[in-house]
């Protein structure tokens, strides 16, 4: 059972991670060109949003391709 709780707070912690790279990754954009108000509630809703989706497949590639390498042994093994 420790396995399985270690297993879920790598997780949690790849998953949170990539949402803040992801933020960060955003905070560069104009919004000025996409959005009338970039400043206004419904603005910050969706970069929050925006970093969350795009969080959540990076996060997802990385504990798949994780899980990929550790099955690689029993293709040698």
């Amino acid at each position: 059972m420790t396995s399985i709780g270690l297993s879920a707070l790598i997780s949690m912690l790849v998953y949170l991670t990539a949402i803040v790279f992801a933020w960060w990754a955003l905070l560069p954009v104009k919004w000025e060109k996409f959005l009338q108000h970039p400043k206004g509630p419904q603005a910050v809703v969706l970069r929050v949003l925006l970093a969350v989706a795009l969080g959540s497949l990076i996060a997802r590639f990385l504990l798949d391709y994780s899980g990929f390498a550790q099955r690689l042994q029993f293709l040698v093994g």
